[in-house]
């Protein structure tokens, strides 16, 4: 996606939200065209219990409930379809390797990326010695072309890499034997990651997701950029890939992931932020809907 125009200032006058550059903000602000459906539907989206200046400065102006995350505490133990992808079960294979050992590679179910960039990941990948799970759906490139992993490359990676078209997300990262997660960033994956404290590499492709980049990497510091700028090389995805999976700072990244883990248990938690939000929210529309009965 190429944007036009882009301004290069410091966003640093935004009430309750920290200085943010124009390349860190969702791809929909930053494209000139602002009709897109994918565009109207993430302007909808919005959290709480992590951004709690952002929510308490948007109360000033208007009354806002913020509900979640929007999974259970036992997500993990309940491996619920979330699409149409024929699902492979990767568990005998995660179970054969070392604790915190594997890299899990996803890209979602819907961005897309080019052959170029496949292709250097694939050779990253191999370069750091690491061992890792791959999901590469056949519709990554386009739909048209399937072929786009270097000639042999499975081969070549045998049993230290999996590639699958698709599986369950929830039962691979909450596995033990992974350590790392490779994500284009959406919401979910972010969510889901933090959940099972496993540290990022930061992908993003396109709309929130480069937002959620600067949150995991600048704000939170739980994860790493992929890519510092221009594109994409194998041998800088085989340094971060190593970074993460095999310096001591990961350590470090996990625990404050486990500190972030704790406010979303706490959202979720009986009166929590979620339950007493919505409980708010029950109150105030039934208020609203008296006053307009005997309005009328």
């Amino acid at each position: 996606m190429i944007f036009r125009n882009k301004r290069e200032d410091i966003i640093d006058y935004i009430p309750g939200v920290k200085a943010i550059k124009p390349t860190d903000l969702p791809s929909y602000l930053q494209s000139d065209d602002t009709n897109m459906v994918v565009n109207r539907i993430i302007k909808r989206a919005f959290k709480e219990e992590l951004e709690p200046e952002t929510s308490t400065s948007l109360q000033k102006y208007h009354s806002i409930y913020a509900i979640g995350p929007i999974f259970s505490p036992g997500f993990t133990n309940t491996f619920v379809s979330t699409s149409l992808w024929s699902e492979s079960n990767c568990t005998d294979w995660l179970d054969a390797k070392p604790h915190g050992s594997v890299l899990y590679v996803s890209f979602g179910s819907y961005a897309h990326t080019n052959k170029e960039t496949i292709v250097e990941i694939a050779r990253g990948l191999m370069v750091s010695e690491v061992n890792f799970i791959w999901v590469l759906r056949p519709d990554i490139v386009s739909s048209e072309e399937s072929d786009y992993l270097p000639i042999g490359y499975e081969d070549n990676i045998k049993d230290r890499g999996l590639i699958v078209p698709w599986c369950c997300q929830t039962a691979v990262i909450s596995h033990p034997a992974v350590g790392g997660f490779l994500t284009h960033c959406g919401w979910n994956s972010i969510m889901e990651s933090i959940w099972c404290s496993v540290p990022f590499i930061c992908f993003p492709l396109l709309t929130d997701q480069f937002t959620n980049r600067k949150l995991v990497v600048d704000d939170w510091k739980i994860g790493i950029s992929l890519r510092d700028e221009g594109s994409i090389s194998r041998d800088e995805v085989a340094e971060k890939v190593k970074f993460l999976m095999k310096g001591k700072e990961a350590e470090e990244m996990k625990q404050r992931i486990k500190k972030i883990k704790k406010e979303l248990e706490d959202g979720l938690a009986i009166n929590g932020s979620s339950q007493v939000n919505f409980t708010k929210f029950m109150g105030d529309l039934e208020s609203i809907l008296q006053l307009n009965h005997i309005a009328k």
